[in-house]
């Protein structure tokens, strides 16, 4: 191309200054919309030109998107500008660039055949590519002006300095994304007890942090011998629990068996590939990775991950070695996490099962006095009812009051029959309660509407009792099981109702947000975990200081009804949500519950 007459805006001393400045923002800054902003800004400086934008290529698709733009002309249509490389009337100037990887000016674009008109006062234009860590474009520059000619050679090298610096920007932003979520999922592997919901959320955080349509967790099924489906992202997650494969068939199969991490750009050539239950069909599927789940001694499964064929034949959406990385250690903290969920499962068991012993014994005793009572009382109404008819049968002209004698006797023993059968369906209940504590099943949802919803249904309607509530401003998500936790708060608000009675106290019930860091030393919460907190706090005689360690024991009750286990149960339920309850108040002005929830985690969504 000819050397064009344009005036440089910047002497070499002060562009050297300048993109010393924007490499070392590039790396520090906070706001990636605020760094891509200002750069645009020194480049039009720079050049003298009219208006300029950045397009970035879209994984999935391999357009073009506009994601920054400055100078004059612009609307909120074409500021949402998608160009189509593979189409050669839709891609423009930019689009040849994110071709050929070259940089490219054109002095008159009227004669230009790559030029896209999009607006009627550009003369001259020029755009250049910026570059991922792979040597892959990711996106464009584009720079125009209302002069022909208004770009030179020098233009060209100053504007492709400043977008590597927006390349590494970019690159930079996109590793602490990618930081922030492998926190989350660290911090989401430590809470969650539930194997599947583990292997969903796997699949949530990694198709961000990868960007691909196609994510699927297996997991080794020793019963059946094979590698069973718990999660999935697109079609195959219609069919979670249905497929299955065996160790050595397939890359999924060969990845469980071997070991070893198969990354391919398509699978199809590889003569390992069965094509079985892959997440598109055989003519999409292109880009495919694989890691192993591996335990302390063994395999536990395999995380795989996928991308559709691009439309355009110039783009490749294939997996690198940083996306290996990244997937390697998602892998392996679920790994850690299942692992942890098995010894925790198992201790609990133990520890549950000793529990359930000395349950065990001790409604049985109680079920045995019970039975004993209702055997008594049936014999007596048997004895009741035969000298009642004995007394009709011999004298057919009974009194009155020897009728309702009679049967005041009968109701009289029903009645102590019907507390009887009341109470053992309560041992029974308390049982059931105890045993099934901590099998949940969680769902999103919002904690101050379920503690309200508690409340009223729990708090007495015609009471002298004063109830003061405070709820969070804002939705408080949180992943929990709705009745369980209802259990457990109804457990703590009867309880608390229970030991002010006859008197005119006050129940308080708070539902507020702890952020991650507060509170977490003195409560031992994990420090960069944020938390729902319920409190519930009564007016009433309070817990005495040696019980505090003890009300949470199986069959401690300083009350004679029932077995003991209400707190047990309450404990039980707050534990199985790796979440923390306390006892705070001061003994002689009220008992105080806190329980301590932790959110779910909300990692962010990586900048396209």
């Amino acid at each position: 191309m000819p050397e064009s007459g344009a005036q440089h805006n910047v002497t070499p001393l002060e562009f050297l200054r300048l993109s010393n400045r924007q490499f070392s923002l590039a790396l520090t800054q906070h706001t990636l919309r605020d760094f891509l902003s200002e750069s645009l800004a020194e480049a039009l400086r720079i050049t003298g030109g009219l208006r300029a934008f950045i397009a970035r290529i879209e994984q999935e698709t391999g357009e073009l998107i506009v994601v920054e733009t400055a100078g004059s002309g612009w609307t909120r249509k074409n500021r949402k500008l998608r160009l189509e490389p593979h189409h050669e009337t839709q891609r423009g100037i930019t689009g040849f660039v994110a071709i050929t990887g070259e940089p490219y000016r054109s002095d008159d674009v009227k004669a230009d055949p790559h030029h896209l008109n999009l607006f009627e006062d550009a003369q001259s234009e020029m755009a250049v590519p910026f570059f991922d860590s792979e040597g892959r474009v990711r996106g464009v520059v584009n720079i125009d002006s209302d002069r022909l000619a208004a770009f030179d050679d020098l233009h060209v090298a100053q504007v492709t300095a400043l977008a590597e610096a927006m390349g590494v920007a970019l690159a930079f932003d996109e590793f602490r994304c990618r930081e922030r979520l492998l926190v989350d999922i660290g911090l989401d592997l430590a809470a969650i007890t539930e194997i599947d919901a583990l292997a969903q959320r796997v699949v949530n955080v990694t198709s961000k942090a990868l960007q691909c349509e196609g994510c699927s967790v297996f997991l080794y099924e020793e019963s059946t011998q094979t590698l069973r489906l718990r999660a999935s992202r697109g079609a195959l997650a219609r069919q979670i629990s249905e497929v299955s494969y065996r160790p050595g068939q397939g890359l999924t199969g060969t990845v469980f068996e071997t070991g070893e991490t198969i990354r391919l750009e398509d699978p199809r050539s590889d003569p390992r590939w069965a094509g079985l239950f892959p997440e598109f069909t055989p003519a999409e599927s292109s880009s495919f990775l694989a890691v192993p789940v591996v335990g302390r001694d063994r395999m536990l499964g395999v995380v795989r991950v996928s991308r559709p064929r691009s439309r355009t034949a110039w783009f490749r959406a294939r997996f690198t070695e940083s996306d290996e990385r990244m997937l390697t250690t998602i892998a392996g903290q679920f790994g850690t996490a299942v692992e942890n969920i098995g010894t925790f499962n198992r201790s609990v068991r133990s520890e549950r099962m000793a529990a359930w012993g000395e349950l065990s014994a001790k409604s049985a005793h109680m079920i045995g006095n019970r039975t004993f009572a209702i055997k008594g009382d049936l014999n007596e109404l048997k004895f009741v009812l035969a000298n009642c008819t004995r007394e009709i049968s011999e004298d057919t002209t009974l009194s009155q009051e020897q009728v309702e004698t009679c049967l005041a006797s009968v109701l009289e023993l029903t009645d102590s029959i019907e507390r009887g059968i009341f109470r053992l369906e309560e041992i029974l209940r308390e049982f059931r309660d105890f045993v099934m504590a901590t099998q949940l099943k969680p769902v999103r949802g919002d904690l101050n509407k379920t503690v309200r919803e508690t409340v009223r249904e729990t708090f007495p309607r015609r009471t002298t009792l004063t109830l003061k509530e405070e709820y969070c401003a804002t939705p408080l998500m949180v992943l929990f099981d709705p009745v369980k936790l209802k259990r457990a708060l109804s457990e703590l608000i009867e309880n608390a109702v229970s030991f002010m009675q006859g008197e005119d106290g006050t129940l308080q019930v708070l539902v507020r947000m702890v952020p991650a860091g507060e509170e977490s030393a003195r409560e031992h919460l994990l420090p960069m975990r944020s938390y729902a907190c319920v409190s519930i706090a009564d007016s009433g005689p309070g817990v005495p200081e040696e019980m505090k360690t003890q009300i949470f024991n199986p069959f401690f009750s300083s009350r004679v009804k029932g077995m003991g286990l209400g707190l047990s149960i309450v404990k039980g339920i707050v534990d199985a949500h790796h979440g923390v309850i306390r006892e705070t108040g001061e003994p002689g002005h009220g008992a105080r519950f806190i329980i301590y929830l932790p959110t779910e985690s909300a990692a962010e969504t990586p900048t396209k």
